[in-house]
């Protein structure tokens, strides 16, 4: 095999050696690494003003009126109150973001075999490129010592594509840092209304809505006990291994510099796995059926709030829908990351399923699932909300 980084004419000639000396001053998944490509991405268009005065005290108004209602809505965990509301910009979203998620990103890091053999800070990198062995065993190297820091790349890469899109804090239905505001990401939202043509007023309140009711779920212990249960053990059961990642590095085109360059610009290109474990398949699954619930449960009580506070809200509630289903490149990064699909089969078994429990037995039906250890429905007690009931009442 011809070597193409032996030519000075090649853009990419020392790209592997200094990559390697860079990264061996690396200890593991770097937060900050994730940071700044989090913000990075997420700082588009540039220089984003800072939020106006102007627009947080809009917010505010619209949370007094939204707390008002959702106090007594018995179809919600009673923590539906809240006073709080950050409205953010892009670049802070993703900064809270990576604080909130890095502990994911560490859990899946453990799951990549990169210890044995790996390229210490003191060690030396090959200088000589000439030698077909000396490359191959840097592309070695690189395996093992890559690890951590493309880790840090795919969490970045995640959040910063997330916060060109999100409304809050969950887009992505996961457990933030306990007692901490929800956000709105206020740039998000007026571009959202603009582009639909829709009252910039009107979304701003149906969006806060959505935050607020979001919040109020998944913060509920058991809840968000049960989320972060689930995405520990997908991660877990990850079948990504340095044996993965060295075969996708060999099976590179090195006459080829731009696949390369594509390579490590995209984590998902490397460390995706090639093939989900029966194990994790069967997480997923259970993953689904849980936000399926929380998203029937929010569904239920944005709507129903919702036409109270706008009146007619269909055209609002069909853009809203429309955007949740229409996948962005930050929940494709989500979907391998955390096990979550948002998809609108799921989300309508959800709301499927919570119509029947209330149809059965009232709004008051739902608050086993925030108040009741193992009372989340299984996949087949989602196709039917009868049997669900009568499970918990054999239970009691």
């Amino acid at each position: 095999m011809t070597n193409p980084f032996s030519s000075g004419s090649n853009p990419f000639e020392f790209l592997l050696g200094d990559l390697l000396k860079m990264l061996g001053s690396q200890h593991g998944m770097s937060s900050e690494m994730a940071r700044q490509m989090a913000i990075s991405v997420a700082n588009d268009p540039p220089n984003q003003p800072n939020v106006d005065p102007i627009d947080r005290i809009k917010y505010e108004e619209l949370l007094k009126i939204i707390d008002i209602h959702l106090r007594d809505f018995t179809a919600l965990p009673s923590s539906g109150s809240n006073s709080r509301v950050e409205v953010v910009t892009r670049v802070d979203w993703a900064h809270r973001t990576i604080a909130d998620w890095e502990k994911y990103a560490k859990m899946f890091q453990q799951q990549v075999e990169i210890g044995d053999g790996s390229i210490s800070e003191s060690q030396e990198v090959p200088a000589n490129l000439d030698q077909d062995a000396n490359f191959s065993q840097m592309i070695q190297n690189l395996s093992k010592m890559v690890g951590p820091s493309m880790i840090s790349m795919q969490l970045g890469s995640m959040v910063g594509h997330l916060a060109k899109v999100a409304f809050g804090s969950y887009e992505i239905p996961v457990p933030r840092i306990a007692n901490t505001a929800p956000m709105i990401i206020a740039y998000n939202v007026d571009q959202f209304a603009k582009e639909w043509e829709l009252p910039l007023d009107q979304v701003r309140l149906w969006a806060t809505l959505h935050e607020l009711v979001m919040y109020s779920i998944i913060s509920c212990k058991l809840v968000s006990e049960r989320i972060e249960s689930l995405i520990t053990r997908h991660i877990q059961a990850s079948n990504t291994s340095l044996k993965d990642v060295q075969n996708r590095l060999g099976q590179l085109d090195l006459n080829n510099p731009e696949t390369i360059q594509e390579a490590l610009s995209d984590p998902t290109g490397i460390f995706g796995s090639t093939q989900p474990s029966e194990n994790q398949k069967n997480i997923v699954t259970d993953i689904s059926t849980t936000l399926a619930v929380v998203e029937g449960v929010a569904s239920y009580a944005i709507e129903t709030i919702g036409a109270r506070l706008l009146g007619n809200s269909s055209a609002i509630s069909e853009a809203f829908l429309r955007r949740r289903i229409e996948r962005s490149d930050g929940e494709r990064l989500s979907e391998q990351f955390f096990g979550i699909e948002v998809s609108k089969a799921w989300i309508e078994k959800g709301e499927t399923f919570i119509k029947g429990v209330i149809e059965r037995a009232g709004e008051e039906g739902v608050s086993p699932i925030w108040l009741r250890q193992g009372a989340f429905p299984t996949p087949s007690e989602l196709e039917a909300p009868g049997l669900w009931l009568a499970r918990l009442e054999f239970d009691s």
